[in-house]
C-alpha cells in the first residue's frame, strides 16, 4: 500500500484562513490534511490517503490510478506550450492537445515521455 501512496501527487501550500499547511490529492476528492508545519502536513496525508484508498476499497468504490503525467502537466499548464512538450516529449503535438482537450489517458509510455520531458533541464 505504501507504494500506491507514493504515486499520487501531494500538493503542500499554506493557508492563511486555516493558519496551517494544507496537504491534499487531487486525483482523491476531499483527501486533505493539515498541519502546523510542511512535514507534518505530508506526515497527516499520508494517513489520510491510506484511510481514503482502504475506505473506498471497503466500500466497492473505485480507486483513481494515479495520473502523475497528467498532473504534472495542470501545475505548469499555465506556463506551458504544448507544441514544445510534445517535441521534448518526442509525441505528435495534435495527439497531446487532443488528449489535453478532452482529459482523455494517455499510455504508460506516454506517462513516462511527459513526465521526462518536464524535468529541469
Amino acid at each position: 500500500m505504501k507504494k500506491t501512496l507514493t504515486r499520487y501527487l501531494v500538493r503542500i501550500y499554506w493557508s492563511d484562513d486555516d493558519d496551517a499547511y494544507i496537504a491534499e490529492v487531487p486525483a482523491l476528492p476531499g483527501c486533505i490534511a493539515h498541519g502546523d508545519s510542511m512535514q507534518k502536513a505530508a506526515r497527516e496525508i499520508q494517513n489520510a490517503m491510506a484511510l481514503w484508498l482502504e475506505s473506498a476499497h471497503r466500500h466497492g468504490d473505485p480507486i483513481p490510478a494515479p495520473d502523475l503525467a497528467r498532473e504534472e502537466i495542470s501545475r505548469v499548464e499555465p506556463f506551458l506550450n504544448v507544441s514544445k512538450l510534445a517535441l521534448r516529449a518526442g509525441l505528435n503535438k495534435h495527439t497531446l492537445a487532443s488528449k489535453l482537450r478532452r482529459k482523455s489517458p494517455f499510455t504508460g509510455l506516454e506517462v513516462k515521455a511527459i513526465l521526462k520531458a518536464l524535468e529541469p533541464a
